[in-house]
């Protein structure tokens, strides 16, 4: 796209994409390195057993802490993607020849992640996150982005989570830029649990003055989503153009 001017939003900015909601305190003190053995690699456990020997697939070769971290960054096909954490293949591959990551496993992987995308990447804008947002199932809910802007969807108990359809994105008089928006979820106890498979992580979208866009294909479906828990969207970039 273009060079845009940057009337960024303002509220409720964190200085990654979920740092601030999602990696808990403790976590977020430590350096990347130390997180990825103390938090990350104990997450990794139920991998090692296949990825730490297995040729072609041993990106946590050979099954230590201290030599997986090297190699999680050089194997090929790329595992990790610390430009766009939670859009790395380590979080995002699921159920396999191998069972999915767990939700808590998942958060502690991203929250190194993170950690590792501040170390490594210069800041190159100001990510926004908006909400929690409560949500009224089975109607039409409608939230302020700012900006005059708003996304709107219809939330939905769904088989083993939650589902959102009629999503769409609303420009307010100035247009709207959005890029990459990742939801999390943060249920009454325990830590938030994010939209691993990071549905729209190729999303880059342009509105001009009072339009209107399905985000996306429209709609999403996040299973490890309690319907009843509030909803906090984080995006890469929210800015009027």
């Amino acid at each position: 796209m273009a060079p845009r001017s940057t009337h960024r939003l303002t509220v409720a900015v964190c200085s990654t994409l979920l740092g601030c909601d999602v990696a808990s305190p403790a976590i977020a003190k430590l350096p990347a390195g130390q997180q990825f053995t103390a938090n990350a690699w104990p997450a990794l456990a139920r991998c090692v057993g296949c990825h730490g020997s297995q040729p072609a697939i041993d990106f946590l070769a050979p099954g230590t802490a201290e030599g997986a971290y090297a190699t999680v960054f050089t194997f090929q096909p790329p595992i990790v993607d610390v430009e766009s954490p939670a859009s790395s293949l380590l979080l995002t591959m699921g159920k396999h020849t191998g069972p999915a990551m767990l939700p808590a496993e998942a958060d502690a992987v991203l929250a190194w992640l993170e950690a590792e995308h501040e170390a490594r990447v210069p800041d190159g804008g100001h990510p926004v996150a908006i909400g929690p947002v409560t949500l009224a199932l089975g109607t039409a809910n409608t939230v302020d982005l700012g900006l005059g802007a708003t996304l709107r969807f219809v939330p939905e108990a769904a088989a083993g989570g939650l589902s959102l359809t009629q999503l769409a994105l609303a420009a307010g008089p100035g247009g709207l830029h959005v890029v990459h928006p990742l939801f999390t979820s943060k249920p009454a106890v325990g830590d938030p649990r994010i939209d691993t498979v990071d549905t729209f992580a190729d999303l880059d979208l342009g509105l001009a003055a009072g339009a209107t866009s399905p985000l996306g294909g429209g709609a999403a479906r996040f299973p490890t989503f309690t319907p009843t828990d509030p909803l906090t969207i984080h995006f890469r970039t929210l800015e009027a153009p």
